[in-house]
């Protein structure tokens, strides 16, 4: 006999939500005449927490019927629900949604595949949409003399830096950039050419040999 299961998703933050699943649920295997086989209950009050729910990918076998109210309970976002969705359809598990009234059969199934076709452009629409509010976002702001990114003249870090003493050595014993990148086990010089000029180190060089000469 094939094994039947419900899945609810358990957040102590949000009990309503929690009643409201295993009220779906209750209903409907009442109303279908199901024995559940067991009843799976997966705590998520955090993010950190969603990987509990690969438990429940675990405990799903071939032929198994995974019953929820939504399929809201799988992920907290399109994209992560219609991944988990594929996976549990391949190992050939049935997944029905109470509320949504969907009926999952597995991957070859045409209807199921039209389904996560549909998820799946819902997911192309979120990125779509998300990528063009940023740059809306973005533009309000340079329209409104915001400026963005880092203040001008802010230094960022640099894989010289780990070798700026050696650097500056070798500047004031006379060698050039290009003779010190080969030293240093650098392809590029002209790299190491504007870290040279963009932190004013042979500047500072100089006026260090300056010092050490009066």
């Amino acid at each position: 006999m094939a094994k039947i299961v419900s899945f609810v998703r358990i957040n102590n933050y949000n009990l309503e939500y929690v009643s409201s699943q295993k009220e779906a649920i209750n209903n409907y295997v009442k109303k279908h005449n199901i024995d559940l086989s067991d009843t799976i209950e997966i705590e998520v009050n955090i993010p950190k927490q969603e990987e509990n729910i690969l438990n429940l990918l675990k405990n799903c076998h071939e032929s198994c019927t995974v019953i929820v109210s939504d399929l809201n309970v799988f992920g907290r976002t399109t994209e992560v629900i219609l991944e988990i969705l594929k996976y549990l359809l391949k190992k050939k598990v049935r997944i029905i949604s109470v509320n949504q009234n969907l009926d999952l059969l597995d991957s070859e199934d045409m209807l199921t595949q039209m389904i996560l076709g549909i998820i799946g452009m819902t997911v192309n629409l979120e990125k779509d949409l998300m990528s063009l509010r940023t740059k809306e976002a973005l533009n309000a702001k340079k329209i409104d003399g915001i400026h963005l990114g880092k203040p001008k003249g802010t230094i960022q870090k640099s894989k010289f830096d780990k070798q700026r003493d050696k650097i500056e050595e070798l500047l004031s014993v006379g060698l050039s950039i290009r003779k010190i990148a080969k030293l240093l086990g650098y392809n590029n010089h002209i790299g190491l050419n504007n870290y040279i000029k963009k932190r004013n180190i042979r500047l500072k060089v100089d006026e260090d040999s300056m010092d050490i000469a009066s």
